[in-house]
């Protein structure tokens, strides 16, 4: 499994219902996680420099195994992140090994402060979170999702949050 950015075009295309294709692999954006697109294509019409921080998906093969990106681009050093991993993937550490290696990134690109918003019923998420020095700094209520805890963390150190996933 390979962890790979997408360009402004390609979030464009796969927002408007397209396959994309990374080194001559052609995938298909899974159903279950659309309306991160849309998401992202606002964010890329607001900000076209932020293409590079919105959306990296985690290949296996020609599956989309998983993503990770920011909401938007980075703001004098702070970016909210979000992820998901396809159902087929979940329990393996597929999540961890993706978010480290996404973290990873955003040091090497002057990020020093990450944030997070996760449903208090995530118990997954939180714990994934939380092994990457995240702490909970309060909460709010989203138009879609209902109660969600906002956590936030300096940029950690992606080598304390254990080993990586198996394939």
């Amino acid at each position: 499994m390979r962890l790979v950015a997408l360009s402004g075009p390609a979030i464009r295309d796969l927002a408007t219902g397209h396959t994309f294709t990374v080194d001559g692999v052609e995938a298909v954006w899974p159903d279950h996680d659309r309306r991160v697109l849309g998401y992202r294509r606002e964010a890329l019409t607001r900000d076209p420099g932020s293409a590079p921080y919105l959306l990296h998906v985690l290949l296996d093969g020609a599956t989309v195994a998983g993503r990770v990106g920011c909401h938007e681009g980075p703001r004098d050093g702070v970016v909210e992140i979000g992820y998901a991993v396809s159902p087929a993937y979940r329990g393996r550490g597929v999540a961890t090994a993706m978010v480290r290696e996404f973290l990873g990134w955003l040091a090497a690109h002057e990020v020093h402060t990450v944030r997070a918003s996760v449903s208090p019923g995530n118990a997954a998420s939180r714990a994934l979170l939380a092994r990457f020095g995240f702490v909970e700094v309060g909460s709010h209520v989203d138009d879609e999702d209902g109660v969600e805890l906002e956590l936030e963390a300096d940029v950690p150190d992606v080598s304390a949050a254990g080993p990586a996933a198996a394939g």
